[in-house]
């Protein structure tokens, strides 16, 4: 038999059925994907010899085109899965840039060999026993078959391929023998689920209920309720803080919740402060029958309030019966900070962030800072305040050389305190795409997926540095990810449907933005992104009503100038105009005006000379507002002229 006609096979404590699909550890089911199950039969089956990336991603997905980064994330799951810690290469070693290799000592468990495991302490009164002739002339004794505590051997579950080398006349009695075994073992392994449950994949942390009526303590119950999704989030699928944010100061059903988010569980909590004291009551549901799983009530100093939340992720873990390896078991203990007031100053920085305006930005970034002070050791806080520096660029209110700057000390701080801290990683990646390195930032992108693949957060670091190289449809893949873990995130609506836009799939992103609206009338991005796709195909009364809205929300002079954009695009150049020269003026007044500003004015008055020496400025001034250059329908007037392709090529973005 050829080694791609076998299905079974043996490594360490593992057992592998790939005909049936199936992964034991010990006799216990192993939870994969199946992308993932499909990549260790690959590997297992080349053992010992080197699999090519390009070969894997064609076997994996034959008829799609993916990006490398959905082969890593298979194989961080795998490597989880098997309980491999990222330095080690137990099972699979990574050639760098090359591929993978299989390097455990495997077993091929063929038909007719009978090379199976009996279960260890089996008792007499539940083994089965039989001999099978794998010869006309020999008889083998077939290993004892154990049915203990609920447990089925890899042997009962893939009794059928015993014997397949007997004679016809042997076989009949063969097959009746194994389909009775595979019977009584079927049976027992269903109803040992039935039992002892199996591992819950996926789970909502609701916002802690604020029962002391408090409103310092709201942020308080935000903030604990955060940092557990952070804990688990690698382990498996964790809604985030933003979906389930809606939910707060609301009478929630676990049911109705689990359906709505589609989890299997959802953890519920209260918190109580008087003073320094902090009473926290946590209960788990599973959602399929309103189960209770898990309850428990703390009672704390608020000083301690880190260390609960690691107490509760472990409780949280334990209950779910998840499989962990060392490395995220030391993740679950982390702590970032034992000093209760710079937590308590975090959290309530996060909440600014999470508004996505200039005043929420300039807000966080003041309380980042004074929890820097409080722990100059807390890598979260420099992580936050390295992602709010880049917020504040992107909407034109910092000089983009300061905001750069500003950027990467306090990515690099985060990272020197702690290198695996994934938000910092991300962070890092956009100051790479600042500085046109986007091999670096391809890097640290995927380092940050690689070290917490369920984080928004890294998902968004990742589709940002996919879509400037034209990567659309990759780019949709990790945004319809983001949408999974945060349902409701009107961010990552509006992400969407900028992407939508970005592939002239122009209906489609109106539809998208409105949607986006009707959930929060008051998300300026939604309206002003709306507003372009509107000016893109002619409606410009439309375009000009949202980007008035988008004004009203949020003002910044970015905004004012697309505002003018939409008055010179429909043909009202004297409104444009008055625009143009209130960004003169308050330039002249030494305030700082990005270039982009005028460049799109001139873009609107259809002044390509000009508005070409206002790029190229832009550009020299790293501004990341031009990160979309190549793909945005806005400068399609702009891409037959060479100095469009001039632009590109200096950007170092492919033509």
């Amino acid at each position: 038999m050829s080694r791609e006609e076998t299905h079974l096979y043996e490594f360490g404590p593992f057992h592998l059925d790939a005909a049936e699909h199936l992964l034991l550890r010990d006799g216990k089911p192993v939870a994969l994907t199946p992308k993932a199950f499909e990549t260790l039969v690959v590997l297992v089956r080349r053992r010992g010899h080197l699999v090519q990336k390009d070969e894997l991603i064609k076997k994996l997905w034959p008829d799609s085109f993916v990006e490398e980064a959905n082969l890593s994330v298979n194989i961080s799951t795998l490597r989880k899965a098997l309980g491999e810690a990222p330095s080690e290469h137990q099972y699979i070693e990574t050639v760098p840039k090359l591929g993978y290799r299989f390097v455990a000592s495997v077993k091929e468990l063929r038909d007719g060999t009978a090379e199976m495991v009996a279960a260890e302490d089996a008792k007499p009164n539940n083994i089965i026993e039989e001999k099978v002739l794998s010869k006309p002339s020999a008889v083998k004794n077939v290993p004892k078959l154990a049915v203990r505590s609920g447990e089925v051997t890899h042997a009962a579950l893939s009794a059928k391929y015993i014997g397949s080398g007997i004679k016809v006349h042997k076989q009949a009695a063969l097959l009746a023998l194994a389909t009775f075994v595979i019977t009584v073992a079927a049976v027992v392994y269903f109803l040992s689920l039935a039992k002892r449950g199996e591992a819950i994949d996926s789970v909502a942390v609701l916002p802690f209920v604020n029962v002391s009526g408090d409103p310092n303590a709201e942020y308080l119950s935000d903030g604990i309720s955060e940092s557990i999704i952070n804990s688990l989030s690698p382990n498996l699928k964790v809604i985030a803080l933003n979906s389930v944010l809606r939910y707060k100061g609301k009478q929630t059903d676990p049911q109705t919740v689990g359906r709505e988010l589609n989890v299997r569980a959802v953890l519920m909590g209260r918190l109580t402060q008087r003073g320094d004291d902090l009473a926290v009551s946590v209960e788990l549901v599973d959602v399929r029958d309103n189960h209770h799983l898990w309850g428990q009530q703390y009672n704390r100093k608020l000083a301690e309030i880190t260390s609960l939340e690691v107490e509760i992720a472990q409780e949280i873990s334990e209950k779910l019966r998840l499989r962990l390896t060392g490395e995220e078991k030391r993740r679950l203990t982390k702590r970032y900070t034992d000093s209760g007031e710079a937590y308590r100053l975090y959290v309530i920085g996060r909440y600014y962030q999470r508004r996505w305006t200039t005043d929420g930005f300039e807000k966080s970034i003041e309380l980042f800072e004074q929890a820097i002070k409080q722990d100059p050791g807390y890598a979260p806080a420099y992580a936050g305040l390295a992602l709010t520096y880049r917020g504040l660029a992107a909407t034109g209110v910092l000089p983009p050389q300061e905001a750069r700057q500003k950027q990467e000390w306090a990515a690099l701080k985060a990272l020197q305190i702690d290198n695996d801290l994934a938000e910092a990683h991300a962070a890092m990646g956009f100051v790479r795409q600042l500085d046109l390195n986007w091999s670096g930032s391809e890097e640290e992108v995927k380092r940050a997926l690689e070290l917490n693949p369920n984080s928004v957060t890294v998902l968004q670091s990742y589709t940002y540095y996919l879509q400037p190289l034209g990567r659309l449809d990759e780019a949709m893949l990790h945004l319809k990810r983001e949408e999974e873990l945060d349902p409701v995130s009107l961010l990552v609506r509006a992400d969407i449907g900028r992407a939508l836009y970005f592939s002239r799939q122009y209906d489609r992103a109106i539809e998208q933005f409105q949607k986006t609206i009707e959930m929060d009338p008051n998300f300026a991005p939604a309206h002003a992104r709306l507003a372009l796709v509107y000016l893109t195909t002619g409606m410009y009364t439309k375009a000009i009503d949202e980007q008035k809205k988008a004004i009203a929300l949020d003002d910044t002079s970015r905004r004012v100038a697309w505002l003018g954009y939409a008055y010179a695009m429909a043909g009202q150049r004297n409104e444009a105009k008055r625009i143009l020269d209130d960004l003169k003026d308050e330039q002249s007044r030494g305030r700082y005006v990005s270039p982009f500003n005028f460049a799109l004015m001139y873009m609107g008055f259809g002044d390509k000379d000009q508005t070409f020496i206002w790029l190229k400025k832009t550009f020299e001034a790293r501004s990341d507002i031009l990160w979309d250059v190549k793909v945005n329908p806005q400068y399609d007037n702009l891409r037959s002229d060479p100095r469009f392709t001039d632009l590109l090529r200096s950007m170092k973005l492919p033509l």
